[in-house]
C-alpha cells in the first residue's frame, strides 16, 4: 500500500477535481433526527379561553396525534425540538421554529408534523394557527394573518442545513374556516433548498381530512372505535390511526405512506356515509404534494447507526455495511469480484455489488447519497469529518482509468449510474478515479489527489 497522500490544488472547467483509490474503510456517524409536532385544535374559544363545546371550527383529535406522534417518534429515536405541542398561534408557532432551529445540525434529517386546519389562498399553502384572542376568524385577511406558509416552516428548518425535511401535514386541503378559504393545496416551489424535500398531505385537493369516523366517537370514553383501538385508546383522526402505529416499521416511509392512503381512503367511505354524504366525492385521500426524497428513507431506522458492530462469523452477504469497516470482509468480495469478472455475477452478485459500494462510499467519507434530477448530478447528503467532499455538494461526472484500457468518463443521468460505476470498478488495481464536483453554493472546492499504487 502506498505511503500517505500528497496534497495539490486544481480547478477543471469550473469543477473540482479529486483523485481516489482505496484507503481505509471508515466507520459511519448517525444523523441527527429531530421531530417537530404540532396539533391545534381550539379554534374558537370563549373570552376566558375556553374551547365553546360543539363549534364547528373546533376539532377533538389533533392534541391527541399530536401526542401520539411524539410517543412513537421518540421509541424510535427521533428527537422532539418543540417543548409546547397542541393549540399554538401563528406567533407562538414561528418563535417555536426559530427556537428548533437553532438546534437543527447540517446533515440532520427534520420532521415537522402538523395537525389542525390548512386552506391554500393566493399561491400559498397555510397551517392555521389558533387565534390569539380565542375569537373565530371572520375573514380570509384574518386567517392568513393567522397562519404560517408551508414555505416558511421549509426556510426556518433548512437555517441548519439538514440533508432532508419532511413536512406531514394532517389537515383538509382546503379548509373552510371562513367562507372564501376553499382552495385546494398548490405545489410549493423550494428552488433554493439544496437538501431532500418531502411534503405528505392526509387528505387530496379539495379534499376533507376526517377528524373522527362517527358519532359514537364523541363520547369522553372514545366510543366504539371499531378499528383496532380499545375504547380506553386516545381517539386518533383517521390519519393518525392508521400512520401513528406504522411508524415503528421498518420499511421506506413512502411505501408506508401508500399502504396508509388505501386504508384512509376505504375507511373514509364509512366516515361519509355516517354523515350522509355521497362517498365519492367525499372520500379522504391521503398525497404527496412535494416529492425530492430517497426512495429508501425509513422513519423508523437511520441507515447510519454509529459503527457497525463486528462479531466472530459476521457476514458481509447479509449486512452489507461490516464491508466499510472490516477490510478483510471488503477484499473477499474484491477477490469473488476479480474472479468474477463483475461485482453482478454469481449468486452473490446482490450481495457482492451491495458490499463493495458500501466500502467505496466508507472510501470516499460519504454517509448518505441524493440525486438532483434537474442537474443530473449525485448529492452528497452526509458526509463524515475525512471525506475530501462537504455536504450538499454535487458530483456532476468522473473519468475512470482502469489497468489497459482507455479513460471512461461518466455521467450521471441517475443515482444508479454512479452506484454502478463504484461498484463494477472501485478499488480495482491500477485503477484511477478522478470525480467533478461544486459546492452548492455554486464556488469551487480546492482540488485535492491522493495518489495510490495497486
Amino acid at each position: 500500500m502506498a505511503a500517505g497522500p500528497h496534497i495539490l490544488r486544481s480547478a477543471l472547467a469550473g469543477l473540482g477535481l479529486i483523485v481516489f483509490g482505496a484507503v481505509s474503510a471508515l466507520a459511519q456517524v448517525a444523523p441527527d433526527r429531530l421531530a417537530f409536532v404540532i396539533g391545534n385544535q381550539s379554534y374558537e374559544s370563549s373570552s376566558d379561553n375556553v374551547a365553546i363545546n360543539g363549534s364547528p371550527l373546533n376539532l377533538l383529535t389533533p392534541r391527541n396525534d399530536a401526542l401520539g406522534y411524539v410517543d412513537a417518534l421518540e421509541s424510535v429515536g427521533w428527537t422532539v425540538i418543540n417543548e409546547s405541542f397542541s393549540d399554538r398561534s401563528r406567533r407562538s408557532l414561528e418563535n417555536d421554529l426559530d427556537a428548533a432551529s437553532t438546534r437543527v445540525t447540517e446533515g440532520s434529517e427534520v420532521l415537522f408534523i402538523f395537525n389542525g386546519h390548512g386552506f391554500t389562498d393566493g399561491g400559498e399553502n397555510f397551517l392555521v394557527g389558533v387565534p390569539e384572542t380565542g375569537e373565530r376568524y371572520r375573514s380570509i385577511g384574518d386567517m392568513r394573518a393567522g397562519s404560517i406558509t408551508l414555505e416558511n416552516v421549509i426556510r426556518k428548518l433548512n437555517i441548519g442545513r439538514p440533508a432532508r425535511i419532511i413536512l406531514i401535514i394532517n389537515a383538509c386541503g382546503d379548509e373552510p374556516l371562513v367562507s372564501e378559504a376553499s382552495r385546494a393545496p398548490v405545489r410549493p416551489r423550494f428552488d433554493d433548498a439544496g437538501n431532500e424535500i418531502l411534503v405528505l398531505y392526509s387528505s387530496s385537493p379539495r379534499g376533507i381530512a376526517y377528524d373522527i369516523m362517527d358519532n359514537s366517537e364523541r363520547e369522553p370514553a372514545g366510543g366504539a372505535l371499531g378499528l383496532g383501538l380499545e375504547p380506553e385508546a386516545p381517539l386518533y383522526s383517521l390519519f393518525s390511526r392508521n400512520f401513528i402505529p406504522k411508524i415503528q416499521d421498518d420499511r421506506p416511509l413512502l411505501s408506508l405512506f401508500t399502504e396508509v392512503r388505501l386504508e384512509v381512503e376505504q375507511q373514509s367511505t364509512f366516515a361519509a356515509s355516517d354523515r350522509g354524504l355521497p362517498p365519492l366525492g367525499w372520500r379522504q385521500i391521503p398525497h404527496v404534494l412535494y416529492d425530492t426524497i430517497s426512495g429508501g428513507f425509513s422513519l423508523s431506522q437511520s441507515p447510519a447507526t454509529g459503527e457497525v458492530a463486528q462479531t466472530d462469523g459476521a457476514d458481509w452477504r447479509r449486512n452489507a455495511q461490516l464491508c466499510r469497516v472490516d477490510p478483510a470482509k471488503r477484499d473477499e468480495a474484491l477477490a469473488l469480484r476479480a474472479a468474477a469478472g463483475s461485482a453482478e455475477d454469481g449468486p452473490d452478485g446482490a450481495a457482492l455489488r451491495a458490499c463493495i459500494l458500501e466500502a467505496a462510499l466508507g472510501d470516499l467519507g460519504i454517509l448518505k447519497l441524493g440525486f438532483d434530477a434537474d442537474a443530473k448530478s449525485v448529492i452528497v447528503s452526509e458526509t463524515n469529518t475525512a471525506s475530501s467532499f462537504r455536504s450538499q455538494d454535487r458530483i456532476a461526472m468522473a473519468n475512470v482509468v482502469l489497468q489497459g484500457q482507455p479513460r471512461q468518463r461518466f455521467s450521471f443521468q441517475s443515482l444508479d449510474i454512479f452506484q454502478d460505476m463504484l461498484a463494477r470498478h472501485y478499488f480495482a488495481e491500477g485503477s484511477k478515479f478522478v470525480f467533478g464536483w461544486r459546492r452548492t453554493d455554486g464556488s469551487l472546492p480546492a482540488s485535492g489527489f491522493e495518489p495510490r499504487n495497486f
